[in-house]
């Protein structure tokens, strides 16, 4: 008799839990067509534009070889372009596939479904709780009652797991912590200030949130704004600057990543001159003019779609809300 783990053929999710996938979807396309937001088609298969230099993108040829482009890890650059060219829309969403390459686990998958939306005057705080929100409505619908909500500040968070500053911490301070907590990497060399901070934030802190609560993280460093704003604060009784940036948690699971965004067309294109892009790419240069005509004021949210109904269901691996995760392709 075949071992039923063995049984790849068959889907990772049960038949409960594609009833409850398929509804999640259609109550989130229910509940922002109300707000009369517009769902987008954002092109899939684009040049190269991400601006994140540690997202690794699947590279698509055409049959003699030549390059034709990547799958998108993100549809902002379409989303925002859309926003600057009918800036009276109340906001606009995408539901659907996005694709990181080298990413696989428990909690990972390299195509996955993302919600990103854009909301037309959003600040930060209203963005955050919009999220909220539409996190705890997504319970209700499934029969749970509210989670506990609480609001941590990054800063906070790792003085009191990592013992450290994470905004004056340098590479060595910060791969010096994470080895008293136990963290042993075979080749450090490559890691950067940011890749520490990272990897402290997913091993040290995630874990010992709130299992039970939603967590909302602000303050992160500068340096990992991306495409956020940078706003002015104070740590600890000194000046600072942090990206207006917030995530948020269902228990140490990641669920959501929101920014209150960048406008400035030259700020963001340094921004992209210092991500390592020596010539903007064709859909880069369309971006940059967009901003230059206008960019509303917006706040944009990313959220994962399957990490979501992990939580809702309590699955502990990402191949039990998937109908084919990569393991089964």
């Amino acid at each position: 008799m075949s071992d039923p783990e063995q049984e790849t053929w068959r889907p990772g999710a049960s038949p409960e839990t594609l009833r409850q996938r398929a509804r999640l979807k259609r109550w989130l396309r229910e509940t922002l067509d109300a707000r009369d937001w517009l769902e987008i088609d954002a092109p899939v298969l684009i040049d190269s534009p991400d601006f994140e230099p540690n997202i690794a993108l699947f590279r698509a040829t055409l049959p003699d070889g030549t390059p034709a482009g990547s799958l998108h890890s993100s549809p902002e650059l379409s989303m925002k372009r859309l926003l600057c060219a009918y800036p009276n829309l109340p906001g606009a969403y995408y539901l659907g596939p996005v694709f990181r390459a080298n990413e696989a686990g428990r909690r990972h998958n390299p195509e996955f479904t993302m919600l990103e939306w854009y909301d037309n005057g959003a600040t930060l705080k209203s963005a955050i709780d919009t999220t909220i929100s539409l996190i705890q409505s997504a319970r209700e619908a499934v029969g749970l009652s509210p989670a506990p909500v609480e609001h941590h500040d990054y800063g906070a968070l790792f003085r009191r797991h990592c013992a450290l500053d994470p905004y004056q911490a340098d590479t060595d301070t910060l791969a010096r912590a994470a080895g008293h907590l136990g963290i042993d990497l075979a080749d450090p060399a490559d890691m950067t200030r940011d890749d520490w901070l990272d990897l402290l934030m997913s091993l040290v802190i995630e874990p010992r949130l709130d299992t039970a609560a939603l967590t909302v993280v602000t303050g992160y460093p500068a340096s990992q704004a991306a495409m956020a704003r940078i706003q002015p604060t104070r740590f600890e009784g000194r000046d600072i600057h942090t990206a207006a940036r917030f995530e948020v948690y269902g228990g140490g699971l990641e669920l959501a990543n929101g920014y209150h965004e960048l406008v400035d067309p030259d700020e963001q294109a340094r921004r992209l001159d210092s991500a390592g892009s020596r010539q903007p790419s064709p859909s880069q240069q369309h971006f940059l003019a967009a901003l230059a005509h206008g960019l509303p004021e917006c706040s944009g949210v990313a959220m994962g779609v399957d990490r979501l109904l992990m939580w809702l269901t309590g699955a502990e691996d990402i191949d039990a809300v998937l109908p084919f995760s990569a393991r089964r392709v």
